[in-house]
């Protein structure tokens, strides 16, 4: 059982995560020795600030507006030509789940939508791109959906992740369905120490007090169209300076779009202009999904094959490639990860070509 060090109980998150007394703040339905509710606490104090580029013309959306607008098919390549079999339109959450095929091409294992990564992205389930009218995202911020992950770590301590989705990717590789996130990792005193950055290749870890904050959310950078997280603004080309292009700086409000990720964060625009942000939404666990996100689970792509592996949609957090293991390990969603069910949450239970 997950018990943080007795100096970290004080403040908003003892009665949620030390001493949780009330029955329903003490259950732990994700399975992983947390209180549910010093889950989301814990998301809530330290959900971060995300700083979009003014240039940035794909901006977040939801998984079910995605869902909604999109299709599940089943892809082989190995067929000619490559079989494209459709499988569900618009898909509930739960609709991803349970499918399974052997009838393609070549050896006949089979795959399943809830169990099976494909290495190369030429055997597996996908969601198709959404239409070009809709890969900008949510115009309504509301809809701006942050998907938080927390767990026990090896330290003792509690790890958050924040996830969000873009309809799109529109930097060197074009792409559908772009997962990024970030971690922010606390010791067994309930205090953050360290941030790790989920990028294109490599999860970069960095301490926290390298970060800019405004009180305990961490400022992160989005970068324009490809949407890696980065720690500064410096390298992300925005508009509307004097001059000409230049950088995204938290100083210059014409170069950004500021995204407060907490319930009732708001998301300021180049000009002042003000709107809700949407929710923050604690997934759980892969092996048991909170609040009905079923789509954890999910083991396809998030977008269409494409010619090549990089124009080729990307895996959901769950399955995400970034600095994955030669094991299978899936790095970016378990980094530091303690506990008895690593085997069922951190690896794909099938692995197709």
């Amino acid at each position: 059982m997950w018990r943080p060090h007795a100096l970290g109980c004080h403040g908003d998150l003892a009665a949620r995560c030390c001493a949780p007394h009330d029955p329903a703040a003490a259950a732990d339905d994700d399975g992983d020795t947390m209180p549910d509710g010093c889950e989301q606490a814990i998301a809530e104090r330290f959900a971060p600030v995300i700083y979009h580029s003014s240039d940035e013309t794909n901006f977040p959306t939801n998984v079910d507006r995605v869902l909604h607008a999109s299709g599940l098919y089943f892809y082989d390549d190995g067929c000619d030509p490559d079989l494209v079999r459709p499988v569900q339109a618009s898909p509930a959450q739960a609709a991803l789940l349970g499918w399974s095929t052997d009838a393609s091409c070549g050896p006949h294992t089979t795959v399943r939508s809830d169990a099976t990564r494909s290495a190369g992205k030429q055997r597996t389930f996908f969601l198709a791109d959404l239409p070009r009218d809709l890969r900008a995202g949510s115009a309504d911020t509301r809809e701006w959906t942050t998907y938080a992950h927390v767990y026990p770590n090896a330290v003792g301590g509690v790890t958050v992740q924040y996830w969000r989705l873009y309809a799109y990717n529109d930097a060197t590789n074009d792409h559908g369905g772009d997962w990024e996130g970030l971690h922010v990792v606390l010791d067994d005193e309930l205090r953050p120490f360290a941030v790790r950055l989920v990028g294109h290749a490599t999860v970069d870890t960095a301490p926290f007090d390298a970060f800019e904050r405004e009180g305990a959310h961490v400022r992160v950078f989005s970068e324009g169209g490809g949407h890696a997280t980065h720690a500064s603004g410096a390298s992300i080309r925005a508009r509307g300076c004097d001059g000409g292009p230049c950088a995204v700086d938290p100083g210059d409000p014409r170069t950004f779009v500021r995204h407060e990720t907490w319930p009732g964060g708001q998301v300021t625009f180049p000009g002042g202009r003000r709107s809700a942000a949407g929710a923050l939404v604690n997934v759980g666990s892969r092996v048991a999904p909170l609040h009905g996100q079923d789509f954890i689970r999910y083991s396809g792509l998030w977008g269409s094959p494409g010619l090549l592996y990089g124009t080729s949609g990307y895996w959901g957090p769950a399955f995400n490639e970034t600095a994955m293991r030669r094991d299978g390990f899936v790095t970016a969603w378990c980094a530091g990860m303690a506990g008895e069910h690593l085997e069922a949450e951190c690896y794909a239970a099938d692995v197709s070509r």
